[in-house]
């Protein structure tokens, strides 16, 4: 299982990594489970597009209907579908676009504590 990652390089500049979600060897593989602080559910209508800009908080993103489309502030994109989880933590710099490419785009927001960390996570190509 796979997370994108969408964080702030230290020129300012957003970037996209895929991180592996830690599962155990069992046949039914499971992650340790994390504390979350919040969570809400949001519908965008086909063709809205949200200009650079920053993610409020920490948070995990489920996409559960639709197609999102990712942009860093370097040009980079990235196509998410349902099924697909992000995790925000751009809080400063250049921020990203969100483009909602087809169909309403369902999803719900996981609001997450400060010491939930995916960097420790194994990386992923993409």
């Amino acid at each position: 299982m796979r997370i994108h990652r969408i964080f702030t390089l230290p020129s300012g500049d957003s970037a996209i990594e895929l991180r592996e979600v830690p599962l155990s060897a069992d046949a039914r593989p499971t992650s340790p489970t994390y504390a979350a602080e919040q969570i809400f559910f949001r519908e965008t209508p086909a063709g809205h597009v949200q200009d650079f800009h920053n993610a409020p908080r920490r948070q995990l993103i489920f996409i559960t209907s639709g197609l999102l489309e990712l942009e860093t502030s370097t040009g980079e994109r990235w196509v998410c579908r349902p099924g697909d989880i992000l995790f925000t933590e751009d809080f400063q710099g250049h921020g990203h676009i969100t483009r909602s490419l087809r169909d309403v785009r369902g999803f719900f927001h996981v609001v997450m504590p400060d010491h939930f960390q995916v960097t420790d996570w194994p990386l992923m190509a993409r």
